[in-house]
């Protein structure tokens, strides 16, 4: 036998309890994405970049801004991007930083400016001012100037020109220079 009037009172007091349960201001939460004329707007952005259910990057950026109106369909970071780069879906083998970057959707590659710092586990750096990030191969591309430091063996290259895969264990500099 059930007692109806202790139902009822579950029935009512589930939902209460739900609606104040919620942590966080409405308005906040709507603070973090708006639209403003045909551009999504998000602020501090979490992205996680997966294939076949596995993590291979986590995207990080104080503002986004997505162009609804584009045709290439373009993301910006106009106030930097960072990103991690994992070897399984637990250890980070490679960071990404920039101080702006746009992503074209239909072209799946990301253009990176501005103090482009890429790093991996082992200790080897690349900096460069400006780079393209395809995200189909895997590789960093640029025919600006770069450097790059190496761990194994200890060197410094300066050079003009580079293709890299992400974790920096494959680098090609297109023309080395002399730097005193």
């Amino acid at each position: 036998i059930r007692d109806s009037s202790v139902t009822g009172v579950q029935t009512c007091a589930l939902p209460i309890f739900f609606m104040f349960a919620c942590e966080n201001n409405v308005n906040e939460v709507q603070a973090l994405s708006t639209r403003i004329g045909g551009i999504d707007v998000g602020k501090d952005v979490s992205i996680f970049i997966s294939t076949d259910g596995k993590m291979n990057a986590k995207l990080m950026a104080p503002l986004m801004k997505k162009y609804l109106l584009d045709s290439g369909r373009m993301v910006e970071f106009p106030q930097t991007l960072k990103v991690d780069f994992y070897k399984d879906s637990l250890h980070i083998e490679s960071k990404l930083s920039a101080n702006y970057a746009n992503y074209k959707e239909t072209e799946n590659k990301i253009f990176l400016k501005d103090n482009v710092v890429v790093y991996n586990v082992l200790g080897d750096t690349l900096w460069c001012k400006e780079m393209i990030w395809d995200q189909n191969t895997n590789k960093f591309t640029t025919d600006k100037e770069v450097i790059v430091k190496q761990h194994n063996p200890i060197a410094k290259i300066y050079g003009k020109g580079f293709e890299a895969n992400q974790n920096l264990t494959d680098i090609h500099i297109l023309r080395s220079e002399e730097h005193t």
